[in-house]
């Protein structure tokens, strides 16, 4: 059995579950800033989140997977994919974790995000990159704020083409 393929392939869904729950709140950020890439970008630099500890863990787990160790034995993979849990984990349990309201706009720029990741993920498994898949989730947990960003501007360009159509996707509509 190949020990290695099993670790990364659950190195890239412990990464995916992290991607998730940082989208889920960049998305809160996103509606707090009405939708507005140029606000949350404003909101990104002002604040300190680009160098969080949300941020930073992620990258942490993207370094050791780059190292030998991870390369040459898959019981460093598998901590690592036990140890990037722990960052959803903590986020779901925080005291501060805000709500999303859940909107159309908010699932289908979450859902966009995660497909992408994904499909991107799968591709480099199917062309035996295994480990390099999880490493790429990671990189993309690490910046989920631009994946976040991208996948509100694909949604705002059929919101505004869309905008006579009473089917638009209005950020203001709750499901």
């Amino acid at each position: 059995m190949d020990y290695q393929l099993i670790t990364s392939i659950s190195l890239v869904v412990a990464s995916l579950i992290a991607l998730a729950v940082m989208l889920r709140y960049d998305m809160v950020m996103l509606q707090q800033q009405d939708y507005s890439n140029k606000k949350f970008m404003k909101w990104l630099q002002d604040s300190d989140e680009t160098y969080s500890s949300k941020r930073i863990a992620p990258m942490a787990a993207l370094v050791a997977c780059a190292s030998n160790y991870a390369r040459e034995s898959w019981m460093v993979v598998a901590l690592i994919a036990i140890a990037i849990l722990a960052l959803p984990i903590t986020m779901l349990m925080s005291k501060k974790n805000k709500s999303t309201t859940v909107t159309k706009r908010a699932i289908l720029s979450i859902i966009i995000a995660l497909v992408v990741a994904a499909a991107c993920a799968t591709s480099l498994i199917n062309a035996k990159f295994s480990l390099e898949a999880g490493m790429f989730v990671l990189l993309l947990t690490s910046f989920s704020y631009a994946l976040t960003l991208g996948a509100n501007w694909i949604v705002g360009l059929f919101s505004k083409k869309n905008n006579n159509n009473t089917q638009s996707i209005n950020q203001d509509e709750e499901i």
